[in-house]
């Protein structure tokens, strides 16, 4: 069989620097369908979806991997049969005829640069709602009456006609993915969607030949698996994705019966591969696992995998791949047959071809933040917070960003090495602008400084460096301890000044929307209520700084207060966190690092108590008021941090607009307090403007 249009041996592919990466560039068979490396992007919730069609966002996504080197990539999820498309609002379809042209033309434009698509194949069970769809209400299809942890629908049990028509449709789903010339199918029967949950004890608890044995439990899925090789033979790949452990015990699928779900479908002499994964909607923080975790944690399940599947197929697998070299280490090791490094490949769609070039120091690493996972979650199309071409291909990918001619490049100087600061210099400097960044501290980072020192928040120090290194590839001349007043940046030769000044967190911040009767906490001037801030930097410094009974105050629910709470507790200090929010840290379970971080802030004797806003602080004691009503409650306190809304540093650009005639630009946080994704996209795209 020949290597896909593009591909490289493995012999091609190492070149000097990378000659430690040489497992990952072997072209590997799966099934009917050759690949040129190791390395694939597998299904990913994106939500680029238009009329519940893949759209031409999508495949600009797919295209710019391809471009990037990546061996293969599965497209999001896609309904294999019409009832499925819910669980998110702009759900594709794979049954509606409609969907081949689109199919064609991935399959067109992937292809031409070399890389091989598979088209995975979906079920959302009780993990979607009845009304998600507005034309098309219906009650939701299970293996049983449970209902999902999340959107808590009860669902009909699905008698034989729904099973029938499932496997019909999925069948007819892969001959349009066969119709349209791309690779391959996977079935997904992971993560406690549908057919998961006919595997799991959590979900099915049926007494028909669908529920009990685990051959009972596997029925429908080979049902599907014979439907779709009806339809598509030997002529195309077909895989399935499983959840080797759903990390809820007996009562869900363990590593022990994953083995033998495993075992069954590889005697079913059906699938040409076996895609692992790991967790359920129990635990997706682990399916999408933080930046806390380690990399490559599934190593262990994928050797014991690859032993059972032996040389009757091919093994994906997962894990919180971000690094080549963990790759390597673990398709090397014969932990996997390829790697999945997809959060990585948001982060830097030509992460594989750097690496062949051996260029891997020029490498956007996944720093595991999962803002990806909370714009998903808020059923918005996702992002990368280090990429802003990210979904964006079309506007802002490989080949958009305009050079300038040296004639008229300008000279450009930047207030501020926050991350908003950074990102405009790196960008403006790629394109021929002569950029000098002027930073008060004497480090660049911005607040990403502070989270690093954080407990497992040291992948921040990974997103620094990212931010930092293209203005060292492009010759950025950094200034760091160099604090700039207005006057003196109005006298610096420049066309452009940029004020990245960022923002500051104040004890009065803005006026509390809990609270719109008052413009600030009564007491909050008293010495020892602080700002988040500087309790952070007293506490990182001298853990008793603070005394032993700290309240923290919390409006904003990001991960900094509890950080904060984790630093004091596990030194002895009595911790309580407050926010009139329904849950402490909101903003921290969309991203899934709430998991982790709960069970030892709890372990640790820290109170949370939530839907309470502080009414009054007196010098040793404070009254907190119930939002909704109830009785007030008093607490005797050392020290109140209040975590509000941040302020942007604004003064120095108003300053710096009355002394100077010239071109001056405000941007990220200065202009308003923001999230890192935001800034770091506004940065790019203003800078592509200059």
């Amino acid at each position: 069989m020949q290597p896909p249009p593009g591909a490289a041996t493995a012999a091609q592919s190492i070149t000097p620097g990378n000659g430690q990466l040489t497992h990952l560039w072997e072209p590997l068979d799966i099934g009917p369908t050759r690949v040129r490396n190791r390395v694939m992007y597998t299904a990913q919730t994106i939500l680029y979806g238009e009329e519940h069609l893949l759209s031409d966002r999508h495949i600009a996504f797919y295209t710019e991997r391809a471009k990037g080197g990546v061996g293969l990539m599965i497209t999001e999820q896609q309904a294999g049969h019409p009832i499925w498309k819910g669980s998110f609002y702009p759900g594709c379809t794979a049954h509606d005829r409609r969907a081949v042209p689109q199919y064609a033309k991935l399959a067109e434009a992937v292809h031409e640069h070399g890389g091989r698509q598979f088209v995975q194949l979906f079920g959302s069970g009780v993990h979607d709602k009845g009304t998600m769809i507005y034309d098309e209400w219906h009650p939701l299809w299970a293996a049983s009456r449970v209902t999902s942890i999340v959107h808590r629908e009860v669902p009909m049990v699905m008698g034989q006609t729904e099973l029938d028509d499932t496997v019909k449709a999925f069948g007819e789903s892969a001959l349009n993915v066969k119709a349209a010339g791309l690779d391959g199918v996977e079935i997904h029967a992971a993560h406690s969607y549908l057919l998961g949950q006919f595997l799991s004890p959590a979900y099915n608890k049926r007494d028909d030949r669908y529920g009990g044995s685990i051959e009972n439990r596997c029925r429908l899925i080979r049902e599907i698996a014979e439907s779709v090789r009806a339809q598509v033979g030997g002529s195309m790949t077909v895989g399935v994705r499983l959840s080797y452990d759903e990390f809820i015990g007996d009562a869900g699928l363990t590593g022990d019966e994953a083995q033998e779900i495993v075992s069954y479908f590889v005697d079913c002499d059906l699938f040409d591969y076996f895609s692992i994964s790991c967790g359920g909607y129990h635990t997706l923080f682990r399916t999408v696992s933080p930046m806390q975790i380690p990399e490559g944690f599934m190593e262990e399940a994928g050797r014991t995998v690859k032993g059972i599947v032996g040389g009757r197929g091919v093994v994906f697998l997962v894990g919180r791949i971000a690094d080549v070299a963990t790759a390597e280490r673990l398709v090397g090791g014969g932990a996997t047959d390829m790697a999945a490094m997809t959060r990585a490949q948001l982060a830097d769609p030509f992460l594989v071809k750097k690496a062949q070039e051996g260029r891997t120091e020029d490498i956007v690493k996944c720093v595991g933040g999962n803002i990806c996972l909370s714009h998903a979650f808020d059923q918005k199309r996702v992002p990368c917070m280090m990429n802003p071409a990210t979904g964006r291909e079309a506007k802002l990918g490989d080949g958009t960003l305009r050079l300038v001619d040296p004639d008229e490049a300008k000279t450009v100087v930047v207030v501020g090495g926050g991350p908003a600061g950074m990102r405009f210099a790196g960008t403006a400097a790629e394109r021929g602008h002569k950029v000098v960044l002027h930073e008060a501290g004497a480090e660049l980072g911005g607040h990403l400084n502070l989270l690093k020192q954080l407990p497992t928040r040291a992948g921040w120090d990974d997103a620094i460096a990212n931010l930092r290194r293209p203005l060292e590839k492009h010759g950025v001349e950094v200034r760091l301890g160099s604090e700039l007043d207005a006057e003196a940046a109005a006298g610096l030769e420049a066309d452009v000044v940029v004020c990245a000044t960022g923002s500051t967190y104040a004890r009065r911040g803005i006026p509390s929307p809990y609270r719109p009767d008052r413009d600030a906490i009564p007491g909050c001037e008293l010495e020892h209520v602080l700002d988040l801030r500087t309790a952070l930097d007293l506490a990182l410094a001298d853990t008793a700084a603070l005394g032993s009974r700290v309240l923290i105050y919390d409006e904003v629910g990001h991960y900094l207060p509890l950080g904060l709470a984790e630093v004091l507790s596990a030194a002895g200090v009595t911790v309580e966190i407050v926010t009139p929010h329904n849950a402490v840290g909101e903003e921290t379970i969309r991203t899934q690092d709430w998991y982790w971080i709960a069970p030892r802030l709890l372990d640790a004797g820290v109170t949370l108590t939530t839907q309470r806003v502080i009414e009054e602080i007196a010098p040793d004691r404070l009254s907190l008021s119930g939002i909704y009503g109830g009785p007030p409650l008093d607490r005797e306190v050392d020290t109140v941090v209040l975590s509000l809304p941040r302020l942007p540093r604004d003064e120095f650009h108003e300053e710096l607009r009355q002394a100077r005639d010239g071109a001056v630009m405000l941007v990220g946080d200065a202009l308003a307090p923001r999230s890192i994704e935001a800034v770091i996209y506004e940065a790019e795209t203003t800078a592509r403007e200059i």
